[in-house]
Formats: structure tokens, C-alpha cells, sequence
């Protein structure tokens, strides 16, 4: 167990957007940076601190548009709050290595924006559902990210005893307890969008493949390009020139072009895909941690080919 609990808390050499001394800065850092940073905003002015948090009212009527990217960064100094920002730094490391650089930030971009839109709409259609100030943190990316995870590899378990898929209910569950507890119609709907379009986004850039979740296909696997046949050139038949001499067909006749070769890019071979599904089926059995440094090397290099398939 202790083995497992070190691989967890270790931190993942994913590609980051700049170095900083031997570390690459990847979102997941720059998240978790912001959000210990808001705590010191907190510290030195609370009201401040408060124009970070989402508020469908005052996103609509104040036109603070800032509010619907800011909130996943305003963390109050209290001990929860902080263990949310550490616990999503370590997970939030894993799924960006399965997403990738630039699909992980699409995934948080989001995850972030939709639900912050969708509940600013809803609230002008009907005031009941207006959400106030409430400082939902990375929290609800984190709670999001678990759902993906889980909805990638059913078969994993936390801790190799409870299916996280389980994990995720329960808290999601106990959110939803509090929010609804108080009448707090908006938050409950916020955190419902945040779960549901965590997933769907998810699926959409090549995640959460384990479940029936609809998706737009934004992975560009699901139409693939048609290449048009080349128009074969015709061979001249021997026969009579226009000056009327004999045609005589030979060496020397030009021969026709062969057709151009085919743009389109191999695709991934029969040992490619068994080998990848050896992986998963390892990856379902102990979970991500069960691959030694080597298989997580090539599980990467393997799920970047059938991608660029």
C-alpha cells in the first residue's frame, strides 16, 4: 500500500508551457499556482478576493464576464479548500498526461466556461435558478476529472479496493446534500452542469471512452477524409499521326503517368493495437499505477499514434 500512496503523490513528467529551473510548468501547476495565490489576495483584501468568485447575477447585470474564468482559482485560506488544491494537483497530473498538453486545456477551458454560460442563461430565463457568490474552486475540475478518469478505465479502483467510479458518486452526492440542504437551487444546477459537461468534453477529446457518452467528434477520428481516385490517363492507341505517317508503338512511346501516391497516413498496425490493449487491460486490472515508467513511456507514444492516425 505504501508503494501504491507513493505513486500516487508523484509528480508525472508531463509537457509543460515553460520551464521553471528543471521542472516543465504545466496547467495543472499554473492552476494550483493561481489558486494559493488567491488565498494571499484573500489575506490582504477579502473584497478583492470576491471578484474572482462566479455570480450568474452579476455576470449578467454587472457585465463582470471576467467572473465565468476566474472561479476555478478563488480558494478562502481554510484547510478544505486546501486540501482540494493539493488533491487536484495530483490527479489533475495524471489526466493531463492521458489528455495531453493541449487537450487537457481545452478539457479545463470547458469545463470552466459552459456551466459558468449556461447558468448565467438560465438565471435570466428564471430568477429562482440565479446562482449567488460561492467559491466552488478547483474542486469542481477535480470532482470533474474524476468522473472522466473513471468513465476512461471502469475497472479502476482506489486504493485497489473501491471502484473510483464510486468515489465520484460519493462525493458528487454529498455536494449535492449541501447545496440542495440550503435551497440552493443555482449551485446544485451549476455542479450538475460542471459533472455533465466534464464528461461529454471529455469523450470529445478521446477520453472516457469506457461509457456510452455522447460527444461532438472533435478527435477527427470518426470522419475520415475521402481521397479522391486520380483520373487515369488514357494510352495512346497506334493508329495514324495528323500528318498521316504510321504510328508505331514501342520503347519510345510515352508512357502513362502513374497515379500520385495517396495522402492520406497509414494506419496504426495489427501489433500496435494489441499491444495497447495489453496496456489498458493492465491499466483496468491495477490501474494507472500498476505500469512500470517504460509502459506509461509507450502507452503515451501508442495513444499519440492512433491519434494521429
Amino acid at each position: 500500500m505504501s508503494d501504491y500512496v507513493a505513486a500516487m503523490f508523484r509528480r508525472r513528467p508531463n509537457d509543460g508551457w515553460f520551464r521553471a529551473g528543471r521542472y516543465d510548468v504545466t496547467t495543472t501547476d499554473i492552476l494550483c499556482a493561481l489558486a494559493i495565490g488567491s488565498m494571499f489576495v484573500y489575506g490582504f483584501s477579502a473584497e478583492s478576493w470576491s471578484k474572482l468568485v462566479f455570480s450568474s447575477v452579476l455576470v449578467r447585470e454587472s457585465y463582470e464576464f471576467w467572473r465565468i474564468v476566474t472561479w476555478p482559482i478563488a480558494t478562502p485560506p481554510e484547510i478544505f479548500p486546501l486540501l482540494g488544491v493539493f488533491f487536484f494537483w495530483v490527479f489533475g497530473q495524471m489526466l493531463e498526461s492521458l489528455f495531453g498538453r493541449g487537450r487537457f486545456l481545452a478539457w479545463v477551458l470547458a469545463v470552466t466556461i459552459l456551466p459558468a454560460v449556461i447558468s448565467t442563461t438560465l438565471g435570466a430565463l428564471d430568477t429562482s435558478l440565479d446562482m449567488a457568490s460561492t467559491d466552488f474552486g478547483l474542486s469542481t475540475l477535480f470532482l470533474g476529472g474524476i468522473w472522466v478518469y473513471a468513465a476512461t478505465y471502469p475497472g479502476v479502483r482506489w486504493f485497489e479496493v473501491i471502484p473510483l467510479w464510486a468515489v465520484a458518486a460519493v462525493f458528487t452526492v454529498l455536494n449535492l446534500l449541501q447545496y440542495s440542504g440550503v435551497g440552493a437551487t443555482g449551485q446544485v444546477i451549476f455542479l450538475l452542469l460542471g459533472v455533465g459537461l466534464s464528461l461529454v468534453a471529455g469523450r470529445s477529446l478521446g477520453l472516457a471512452t469506457g461509457w456510452p457518452i455522447p460527444h461532438l467528434p472533435l478527435d477527427g477520428q470518426s470522419r475520415p477524409k475521402k481521397v479522391k481516385p486520380p483520373r487515369s490517363s488514357k494510352p495512346k492507341r497506334s493508329g495514324r499521326s495528323s500528318s498521316g505517317s504510321t504510328v508505331i508503338d514501342g520503347p519510345w512511346t510515352t508512357a502513362p503517368a502513374p497515379p500520385p501516391p495517396s495522402m492520406a497516413r497509414p494506419g496504426p498496425s495489427p501489433s500496435d493495437q494489441v499491444e495497447l490493449d495489453s496496456l489498458l487491460d493492465k491499466i483496468g486490472a491495477n490501474g494507472m499505477d500498476g505500469l512500470t515508467s517504460a509502459e506509461k513511456q509507450r502507452l503515451n507514444e501508442l495513444s499519440k499514434r492512433l491519434r494521429n492516425s
